[in-house]
């Protein structure tokens, strides 16, 4: 694989606008939430409501983000499920709308980690900076291509071996460094 084709393939982020970000966020915030082992915070009918309610919004506002982009088959598969899942009435019984809740919460965790795999938005906790910046390097390692010795990095980002650098269409040159002293 030689650098042009690499680059044609390769699946740019979108652009980051802070909508994006935050529907991811608040979305693993409430994810996190309800998947926690030792907290319960489904005690009545109102808090099974008021949490389908927000899942759901939470699906909306992620398929929307995820349908900005071409067909990714499995992300849309994903969103789907929890479009689904999020349209089904809750159970009546407090347990059972728990589980509900749970399986809900999962599936849209799910579709946020898939859109972090497709290069759609950073799911870090501390949102990676995007390709223009100068801290551009610092962004968390996506994949590792070891055969062109290269790094994907989260915010679409190439990173090579020798300091070289493919970002935004532009090839940056490796940084050299001089030697010092006597030789």
């Amino acid at each position: 694989m030689n650098l042009r084709t690499l680059t044609a393939a390769r699946r740019a982020p979108a652009p980051r606008p802070a909508a994006a970000r935050r529907a991811v966020v608040t979305a693993l915030e409430t994810c996190a939430l309800l998947l926690a082992e030792d907290v319960s915070v489904v005690k009545s009918s109102q808090d099974v409501r008021d949490l389908r309610l927000r899942l759901r919004l939470h699906q909306k506002h992620l398929g929307s983000v995820a349908g900005s982009r071409p067909a990714q088959p499995r992300l849309s598969g994903l969103v789907e499920t929890a479009r689904r899942s999020a349209a089904q009435a809750p159970p009546d019984r407090l347990g059972e709308a728990q589980a509900y809740l749970r399986q809900l919460a999962e599936e849209v965790q799910a579709v946020v980690v898939e859109m972090g795999r497709c290069g759609l938005v950073c799911v870090h906790p501390r949102e990676c900076p995007p390709a223009h910046a100068p801290d551009q390097a610092a962004a968390r390692i996506r994949t590792v291509l070891p055969d062109i010795g290269c790094r994907l990095l989260c915010n679409g980002v190439f990173s090579f071996d020798d300091t070289g650098v493919l970002a935004d269409g532009r090839v940056y040159p490796p940084r050299r460094t001089v030697p010092t002293g006597p030789r």
